[in-house]
């Protein structure tokens, strides 16, 4: 949903803007006033109606009063999926809070959209609009392509529940009325209808005020019954009305053809017609559609003349669209007059959706035109792309509709099953991986699918054998000289950088294949994908001991909203980045803090959430905080507890479980599990954990073992710091004190090119005691080994409060009202405000109940 080159013209910054005004527009106060007064009275409204009413037209002129307190989300073709939905809605109240300049709004400005589940995106709203200091108003117009979804997700709960003081217009067909049913039934007067927005006698007087000869007001509402595009049709067409017939769908089809077309320079018929096939256009579709290198010029004269015709501002140029009706009706004219020019209309729109990097608007182009196989051929080739960027659930709607047999295709079915994977729906993906194996084995298998499945292994496959071979399969087609699109090229890139990283065979290379997928992405303008590959490296480099260059990743990586659906399949990696390297760094309290934030953030138990939990053990196993400790404990009942996609989350699980029985007193389970994997040669992470309780215990010798087993991640940084200093510590427990010292030396020189303490501040009495005798025997790193020396006093997450945070954190754990709050404490509200806003971020929360449950 954010902004990128490749993106649908919906998708882009003029989704939160009305269309401009037309020069022919018909001010109409008496609407005005009807939805100011139901407004007052439900902070809910439906404007519903047929195409041709002129709603968008009459909530627009609305908005256009409300200066500065009305934001805009218009929906696009394919947002049907409710947490797409939910982060439009977030994303356009923000836009209002950057136009709008005032303070009241500027805590919407603090939420990351992509990063919120339903629940707590509806809480941080409702709080940051609590400081609004007069009414808010979100205009959704074209809702009714939610479809049945619109009552879902963040979005229904503000029309469900309500949310002061915000206020809701749902703008679009009957289909709306249809969706929110319970609501129209128990709120009916809070619907806008087409008798309300139909012309009266008064409005059509003024609108043909200046016609020569001017028609009789009377007559036109007979023969129009009010329909403002039917009345519009007559005014432009310079027709008198006929009582004898009414304003039907081939009598508007007629009017269109032989008097509105017919009445404008032939140019403007021909881009009109043509263009009508394309949902929205940039300058440069309707040039390829119409032919035409004028087409600009053409579009502005369109809108100039008032044909029914909307033009949205964004960074990138015009965009344009046309009404419903009257695009249906050049559709038919073209369908009636020559099919043939109606398809390739369709073909030239595929053909240049499909070069603009935006394969699934190409391949609904390609149906359109009747060209399944080139529909079928796009998405087969662009899918990877599709299921990694945002459009997983569109893609999958899209199979789902492809007509028999192709909807059966064995590679259909491995698009569908990826599609449904990343969206959380895994047992639903085995079930269409099956199918597709099944079709396959009954069609015979070729390397057309054959491809298609080495891909989809990357999502779909648990054994490693296999992802080992799927994923050397797909490096060899990125290695051939095989024609490939750049958004196709950073998606595969990025597949093989996140299938490395889970896998831990190679650092260097997950680094490698994640760099390069950001450099790709945004080379070709998809800020999403490389907001992604950014996350997913910055993790990559903390997990290789690069830290330094993981914060650096992390300060400049893209700040783009991300999709919901896809936040749950691998959301949070920056967030966990943040606190491994907090970690290893030894800042607990922020270490806490951010791995509360990545689990808070909506991704799923199997993917960064999972590891954020097993890091949040070890940092209160270090911490040695009860509360953490306690907290750390019950996360980690959500940690899978067998191998899914290569990751080993047995191993994390019982590698967290060691670091709190450690913690808790329970050393003899925590050497249990320690020898449990003493010759494990494929977990550097969880190994160096357990080398480290092993050294605490006094077990040097178990410890060294452990570290010996991890060769081929020497690499590491803190797995060879930590190496070093078990090294060094079993020399000097041996007596080899030079020996020691030097080894010592080495480990505090590479801990410190990535100010990595956690190995010394955390390794034990024995280690503390070695390096206050290496200050003795000299160093050069004296300041480093007094940072890690400095002893840390008894902490908790209230330690990363200010004083006066603390008291404001007591009164939220009564049952206050932020009011009372503010009285009882003696300040404005406001200021009560800013300190919860600092007390969520401080202890990694985002609303008061989970703060309050963080001390439950």
């Amino acid at each position: 949903m954010a902004v990128r080159t490749v993106e649908r013209a919906s998708d882009g910054p003029s989704r939160f803007r009305p269309p401009r005004r037309q020069q022919a527009h018909l001010e109409r106060p008496r609407l005005l006033e009807l939805i100011d007064e139901r407004l007052s009275a439900d902070p809910v409204l439906l404007v519903a109606a047929p195409s041709g009413y002129g709603k968008t037209s009459a909530v627009a002129e609305w908005a256009g009063e409300r200066l500065g307190r009305a934001a805009w989300l218009t929906l696009g073709p394919f947002d049907t999926d409710p947490a797409r939905i939910g982060i439009g809605v977030l994303q356009a109240l923000q836009e209002l809070a950057r136009s709008d300049g005032g303070e009241d709004l500027r805590g919407l400005l603090e939420l990351e959209p992509g990063e919120l589940e339903p629940e707590t995106a509806f809480d941080l709203v409702a709080e940051a609009l609590l400081e609004a200091e007069s009414p808010v108003h979100l205009v959704v117009d074209d809702a009714h392509r939610a479809q049945d979804r619109l009552n879902e997700g963040l979005l229904g709960a503000l029309i469900d529940v309500g949310c002061d003081p915000l206020r809701l217009i749902l703008v679009g067909t009957n289909y709306v009325e249809i969706s929110l049913s319970r609501l129209i039934l128990s709120r009916p007067h809070q619907v806008i209808r087409a008798n309300d927005l139909a012309f009266d006698l008064e409005e059509i007087a003024r609108l043909t005020a200046g016609a020569s000869p001017r028609p009789a007001p009377e007559a036109i509402l007979a023969e129009t019954k009010g329909w403002p595009i039917a009345i519009r049709f007559m005014q432009l067409a310079g027709i008198s009305p006929d009582a004898k017939r009414s304003p039907d769908e081939m009598l508007m089809r007629d009017y269109v053809r032989d008097y509105l077309l017919s009445a404008v320079p032939r140019e403007l018929a021909d881009v009109a017609l043509l263009t009508s096939v394309c949902e929205e256009m940039t300058v440069g579709m309707a040039a390829a559609v119409s032919g035409r290198d004028d087409a600009a010029e053409l579009l502005e004269r369109c809108v100039r003349l008032g044909l029914f015709i909307d033009r949205y501002d964004s960074p990138k140029g015009a965009v344009y669209r046309w009404h419903g009706v009257f695009a249906r009706h050049c559709r038919s004219i073209l369908d009636l007059t020559d099919p043939g020019r109606r398809e390739r209309a369709f073909a030239a729109a595929a053909a240049f959706a499909e070069a603009d990097g935006l394969p699934l608007s190409a391949a609904s182009y390609w149906l359109r035109a009747g060209e399944l196989e080139a529909a079928m051929r796009t998405v087969l080739s662009r899918w990877v792309g599709m299921v990694v960027g945002p459009d997983s659930a569109a893609l999958d709607r899209w199979c789902a509709e492809l007509p028999a047999p192709h909807d059966d295709d064995p590679r259909i079915l491995l698009v569908r099953a990826c599609a449904h994977d990343v969206v959380g729906a895994r047992e639903l993906a085995l079930m269409l991986l099956g199918r597709a194996e099944a079709r396959a084995e009954a069609l015979g298998r070729d390397e057309a699918y054959e491809e298609v499945r080495a891909q989809a292994a990357l999502f779909l496959l648990d054994d490693r054998a296999e992802l080992t071979a799927a994923t050397a399969r797909l490096r060899a087609r990125l290695e051939s000289g095989d024609e490939m699109s750049q958004h196709t090229r950073a998606a595969i890139l990025y597949l093989l950088g996140f299938a490395e990283l889970r896998h831990r065979r190679s650092p260097r290379l997950a680094v490698q294949l994640l760099s390069s997928a950001a450099v790709e992405a945004e080379a070709g303008g998809d800020v999403i994908l490389a907001g992604r590959a950014q996350s997913n490296l910055s993790f990559a480099l903390a997990w290789s001991g690069q830290l330094r260059r993981s914060r650096d990743v992390l300060d400049r990586r893209s700040e783009a909203s991300d999709d919901e659906a896809w936040v749950a399949y691998a959301g949070g990696a920056a967030a966990t980045a943040a606190g491994f390297i907090a970690y290893w760094r030894d800042d607990l309290e922020l270490a806490a803090a951010e791995l509360t934030r990545a689990i808070r953030g909506g991704s799923s138990d199997a993917s960064f959430a999972g590891i954020a939990r097993m890091m949040l053990a070890f940092t209160a196993g270090a911490s040695r905080d009860a509360q953490t400790c306690h907290r750390a404990a019950r996360e980690l009942q959500a940690m899978p507890r067998e191998e899914r996609q290569g990751v080993s989350w047995p191993a994390f699980r019982h590698a967290s479980l060691a670091s709190l029985h450690e913690a808790a007193g329970h050393r003899d389970r925590a050497l249990k599990i320690v020898a449990h994997y003493q010759d494990a040669d494929d977990l550097p992470l969880v190994s160096v954990i357990l080398a480290g309780i092993a050294t605490r215990a006094g077990r040097t010798r178990l410890a060294a073992r452990l570290l010996s087993r991890l060769e081929r991640y020497r690499a590491i940084s803190y797995v060879q710091v930590s190496s070093l200093a078990t090294e060094a510590l079993a020399h000097a427990q041996d007596g080899q004190q030079q020996r020691a010292h030097d080894l010592a030396e080495q480990a505090v020189e590479l801990a410190t090119d990535e100010d990595l303490r956690r190995p010394f501040s955390g390794g034990g009495l024995e280690m503390r005691k070695l390096l206050t005798e290496h200050l003795a025997w000299g160093t050069r790193y004296e300041e480093f080994i007094t940072l890690c020396l400095s002893p840390r006093h008894a902490s908790g997450p209230l330690d990363a409060l200010s004083e006066r945070e603390r008291t404001v954190f007591a009164q939220l754990r009564t049952t206050k009202t932020t009011q009372e709050i503010a009285e009882a404490l003696g300040v404005s509200i406001n200021t009560v405000k800013t300190h919860q806003r600092a007390i969520y971020r401080k202890l990694g929360v985002a609303t008061r109940r989970d703060a309050v449950r963080l001390f439950a």
